[in-house]
C-alpha cells in the first residue's frame, strides 16, 4: 500500500490541505490548496458552520482532483495557549521472549503522562524522545530489541479544552477521521530543522497575520514556547496609516510591491494620493522604508520573548509563516535580534510557499511514528490501489472529555485509551 496522507491545517486568515505521498525520504505532493478561513479568529473557532463549511470545500476539490475519497486526516492546530511537559514512563515487557513490542510502547507512552493537568487543559499529544531498555538509550522505536523493561522520556503537549475539542468537532463535523495531531510549531519543526539543530538549539518564529509563535527547541524536545501579538497585520497597518490608505490597499502593495531591501532605488510611483497640499507620490523604495521600520518594531517585539531564553550562545533561528513572506525581512531581523536569521522556504515541488511548513512537517511527524499508527493507517487510496482504510489512532493520550463532547473522534479516543495499566 502506498502511504498518502492528507494534511489539514487550519489557521485564522487561511485553512490549507496538503495531500502527498512518501517515498523512501522524500515527499511527492498530490494536491495542495489555500483558501481564506472563514469562522476562526486568532486561533479560536468563532463559527464552526462558516469553518465546516470551508474545510468540506476545500477537501472536496482535492477528491475531485484525485478521483478518490479522503477518509482520514492529520491536523495541525494552533500554538495559542498549548503547553509542553516532559514526562517519562517505565512498564515491563510482556512479549514472549522479552522483545519489545508496540503495545510496550504505548504503555510506556500513557505511563509518562500521569501527572495531574489543570482542569482546563488536555492532551493534544504525547511524543517520545527517547527510550531506555536494560542495556542502552535511543531515539528510535525499540520494537523487536530484547528487553525486561522499557523506559520513555516523552514531550506531551496540552491545549485549553475549549479550543482542541472545537478543532476536533471541526474534523467529525466534515465527516473526517482523524488520523494524527499536534500543534503547528512542533510539525513545523519537523520540515524546517534537521535533527542536529533539534538536538543542538534552535529558534523557529511563524510569522502569522496577527499573532507570532516562538519556539525554541534542544535536546530534541520544544523547551519554550511563546506567542508575541505581532504579525503580517501590523505590516499592512504601517502602509496604511503612512499613507493613508485603506488597510485593503495597503494590503495589496504590500504583497505585490513589498520588500525589505536596503538602499532600493526604484523611482517608479506605484501610489498617488492627492491632498490640500498637492499630491504625494510613493515609490516601492518609500514602501521599504516603511516596512523596514514595520519589521523592526515587529521583531523587537519578539525579541523581549526570545531573551527569556537567551544565554549567549548563537541558535539557528529561522522564519516561517504566510506574515514572513517579505523579501529581505530576515535581513532585518537580523538587525534586530544582533544573531543571522534567514527565512526558511520549503523546496518541495508543489509546496513551495512558506504557509506550508506546518502541513509538509506534519507529514514526517506522521511517518515517524507509523509503527505506532499502524501500516495501514492511511488517509486516502488512489483509484490503481485496492486496499481498506483501518484508522487505529495510537501515540495520543486520552482525553478526559465531558459527555456532550463525545463524537466519533472522542469515543475513539475513549475506547483506545483506557485507564488500565
Amino acid at each position: 500500500m502506498k502511504e498518502i496522507y492528507a494534511v489539514l491545517d487550519i489557521g485564522s486568515t487561511t485553512i490549507k490541505l496538503l495531500v502527498a505521498e512518501t517515498v523512501s525520504a522524500n515527499i511527492n505532493i498530490l494536491f495542495s490548496k489555500k483558501i481564506p478561513s472563514h469562522g476562526v479568529v486568532k486561533g479560536n473557532i468563532k463559527d464552526m458552520d462558516a469553518l465546516v463549511k470551508d474545510v468540506r470545500a476545500i477537501v472536496k476539490e482535492a477528491e475531485t482532483e484525485l478521483k478518490t475519497t479522503i477518509r482520514a486526516v492529520a491536523l495541525v492546530v494552533p500554538s495559542i495557549d498549548a503547553k509542553v511537559y516532559l514526562g517519562d514512563g517505565i512498564t515491563k515487557v510482556n512479549s514472549p521472549n522479552d522483545r519489545i513490542s508496540v503495545d510496550d510502547v504505548l504503555r510506556a507512552l500513557k505511563l509518562s503522562r500521569r501527572f495531574e493537568l489543570s482542569k482546563n487543559e488536555d492532551v493534544v499529544c504525547t511524543i517520545p524522545v527517547r527510550y531506555h531498555t536494560d542495556t542502552r538509550t535511543m531515539q528510535k522505536i525499540p520494537l523487536g530489541v530484547k528487553s525486561a523493561s522499557l523506559k520513555a522520556d516523552t514531550m506531551i503537549i496540552t491545549q485549553k479544552k475549549s479550543v482542541l475539542y472545537a478543532y476536533l468537532q471541526a474534523v467529525e463535523a466534515s465527516g473526517l477521521e482523524l488520523l494524527d495531531i499536534t500543534i503547528d510549531a512542533y510539525a513545523s519543526a519537523k520540515e524546517a530543522f534537521d535533527e542536529a539543530y533539534l538536538q543542538e538549539g534552535a529558534i523557529l518564529i511563524d510569522i502569522g497575520y496577527h499573532s507570532s509563535t516562538i519556539a525554541f527547541f534542544e535536546d530534541g524536545c520544544l523547551k519554550y514556547l511563546s506567542i508575541a501579538h505581532v504579525g503580517g497585520y501590523d505590516l499592512t497597518k504601517a502602509i496604511a496609516e503612512s499613507w493613508d490608505i485603506p488597510l485593503d490597499k495597503a494590503e495589496l502593495y504590500k504583497v505585490k510591491y513589498g520588500t525589505c531591501e536596503r538602499d532600493l532605488s526604484d523611482d517608479d510611483i506605484i501610489h498617488v494620493t492627492k491632498t490640500d497640499d498637492g499630491v504625494k507620490r510613493y515609490t516601492q523604495a518609500d514602501l521599504s522604508a516603511v516596512l523596514q521600520k514595520a519589521v523592526s518594531e515587529m521583531m523587537e517585539v519578539i525579541k523581549t520573548k526570545i531573551d527569556v531564553i537567551n544565554d549567549g550562545r548563537n541558535y539557528e533561528t529561522l522564519i516561517i509563516g504566510g506574515g514572513g513572506e517579505l523579501p529581505y525581512l530576515d535581513q532585518t531581523a537580523s538587525d534586530v535580534l544582533g544573531s543571522p536569521v534567514r527565512s526558511y522556504r520549503p523546496e518541495t515541488i508543489g509546496a513551495r510557499d512558506m504557509s506550508y511548513v506546518p502541513a509538509l512537517g506534519m507529514i514526517y511527524y506522521i511517518r515517524d511514528r507509523k509503527e505506532l499508527l499502524g501500516e495501514n493507517a492511511v488517509s486516502l487510496t488512489l483509484p490503481d490501489i485496492s486496499s481498506t482504510m483501518n484508522l487505529r489512532l495510537k501515540g495520543l493520550t486520552k482525553a478526559k472529555t465531558e459527555e456532550k463532547h463525545k463524537g466519533r473522534i472522542r469515543r475513539l479516543m475513549d475506547t483506545f485509551f483506557s485507564e488500565e495499566d
